[in-house]
């Protein structure tokens, strides 16, 4: 458990962030899009596109009528 109070811990982490941001460093993880995030994820989309997820929701609405 730290032994910093709630307060300085923020002021530790804004300091941090302040210093990573002036140096230029970009996390990693800020760095990618989230599609690139996904493709690297295990498992296949279900989805190529966004046409066949827009077809596929269409056609479970129209079963929720029938």
């Amino acid at each position: 458990m730290s032994r910093l109070p709630p307060s300085e811990r923020l002021r530790l982490a804004a300091l941090i962030l302040s210093d990573l941001t002036q140096q230029g460093e970009t996390p990693v993880a800020l760095s990618r899009t989230a599609i690139e995030l996904l493709e690297e994820m295990p498992g296949n989309r279900l989805f190529k596109t966004s046409e066949e997820a827009d077809e596929y929701l269409s056609r479970e609405r129209d079963s929720w009528d029938s």
